[in-house]
C-alpha cells in the first residue's frame, strides 16, 4: 500500500475533530490550515439547579485556565413579559414592556502571550411570536441561533445556562448534554433502625452495585419522568452536600457499574458555597481565584475528555440561518 501523505493523515484527524474529510483533505492539500472544528454546546441537565451554578461556573473557570476559549451564554430572565401581559388599571397610555438588551462581559483573560478567556453573555433566548394560523404562539429563537452561529468560530466551548428549569434537554441548539445529579440521603445501607437508647444507626450494607442502581433511580427519576425522545448523555456528575460516608474504593465501585450502564460518571463533588450563592454564578474575582478553579480541575479535565471522545454531534434538524449574527466581545 503507498504511504499516506502527510495532508491525508492530519485531514483524517479533523475529521475525527468533527470536520467533513473531504473538506479537510482539499485544505490540505492546498496548503491552508483547516479550519477550527466547530465547538462543543454543553448544556446541562438538573432537576434542583440552585446551587449547581457554583459548580458549573468552577468548570467553566478552570477550561478557561487552561487555554480554552469559553463562552457562558445565559438566558436572561423573562419577568418582562409579566408586566406586558397586565391589564392597566389607568385609562392613560402605558409604555408597552420591552426585553431586556443583551450583555457581555469579560470574567476572566489569559495574559497577552496565553490563550484562554471566559466570557459571559445573557440575552433573551426565544420570544412568542403570533401564529399563522389560529392555536398557541410560535417561539421565535432567532437571537439564539444568531449568538451560537456567530461564536463558532471565536469558542471551543460553549455553556448553555436556562433560566429557570434546568431539566429540560435541548436537542435545537445543544450538541452535548450533562447531568447534575445531586445526592441526599447517600444508600449505602439499606433497611436502617435507630437502635434503642442512642441515636446511632444500623442496617444492611449495599454493595456498590446496589447503590448505584439506588442513585439511578432517586437521582435520575427527572430525566425519564417527562422526556420521551432519546437524548445522548455524556455522563453524570454526582453533587453532594457532605462527603460520601464511603471510601474511594466504594465509589470507584459506583463508577464502574455506571460504566456498565452506559452513563459514566465524571466525578464526585461536594457543595462548599453560601446560601447567598443559589441561582447565580460566582463572582468574578472568585473565578480568577487560583484555589477554586483549582477544585474543579479535575471534573473539567473529565468532562471535556468526555465531549472530545465523541465528535461535535449537530443538533437535530440543524440551526435556523439567523437574519442578524451578533458576536459577543472577545475580551
Amino acid at each position: 500500500m503507498p504511504k499516506q501523505s502527510t495532508a491525508a493523515q492530519n485531514a483524517r484527524k479533523d475529521a475525527r475533530a468533527g470536520m467533513k474529510y473531504t473538506k479537510a483533505l482539499r485544505a490540505r492539500n492546498a496548503g491552508l490550515t483547516a479550519p477550527a472544528p466547530a465547538p462543543h454546546v454543553v448544556r446541562f441537565l438538573a432537576e434542583r439547579p440552585g446551587d449547581l451554578y457554583q459548580l458549573v461556573g468552577g468548570i467553566a473557570a478552570s477550561w478557561a485556565h487552561t487555554g480554552q476559549r469559553v463562552l457562558v451564554l445565559q438566558e436572561a430572565s423573562d419577568s418582562w413579559r409579566w408586566a406586558m401581559r397586565l391589564r392597566p388599571r389607568s385609562r392613560r397610555k402605558q409604555t408597552p414592556a420591552t426585553p431586556p438588551e443583551p450583555t457581555t462581559s469579560v470574567l476572566w483573560t489569559a495574559p497577552a502571550d496565553a490563550p484562554g478567556r471566559l466570557v459571559h453573555h445573557t440575552c433573551m433566548w426565544e420570544t412568542l411570536v403570533p401564529s399563522p394560523g389560529r392555536g398557541f404562539p410560535d417561539r421565535d429563537r432567532s437571537e439564539l441561533h444568531a449568538v451560537l452561529d456567530a461564536a463558532q468560530h471565536d469558542y471551543d466551548v460553549i455553556v448553555m445556562m436556562p433560566d429557570g428549569t434546568w431539566s429540560s434537554p435541548d436537542r435545537e441548539a445543544a450538541t452535548a448534554h450533562v447531568v447534575l445529579a445531586t445526592v441526599g440521603d447517600f444508600p449505602h445501607t439499606d433497611c436502617r433502625n435507630v437502635l434503642l437508647g442512642s441515636l446511632a444507626e444500623t442496617g444492611t450494607p449495599l454493595s456498590p452495585e446496589q447503590s448505584a442502581a439506588v442513585l439511578r433511580e432517586r437521582c435520575l427519576a427527572f430525566l425519564f419522568s417527562i422526556h420521551r425522545l432519546k437524548v445522548p448523555l455524556e455522563g453524570v456528575i454526582w453533587h453532594t452536600h457532605e462527603g460520601p460516608p464511603v471510601d474511594a474504593a466504594y465509589l470507584a465501585g459506583i463508577d464502574r457499574d455506571m460504566d456498565r450502564v452506559g452513563l459514566p460518571s465524571l466525578g464526585w463533588t461536594v457543595y462548599k458555597g453560601w446560601v447567598t450563592e443559589y441561582g447565580r454564578l460566582p463572582e468574578a474575582e472568585k473565578l480568577q481565584d487560583p484555589n477554586f478553579v483549582r477544585r474543579h480541575e479535575r471534573i473539567a479535565t473529565r468532562v471535556r475528555a468526555a465531549l472530545d471522545a465523541q465528535p461535535v454531534r449537530a443538533p437535530e434538524g440543524g440551526r435556523p440561518a439567523a437574519r442578524e449574527m451578533t458576536a459577543p466581545a472577545r475580551g
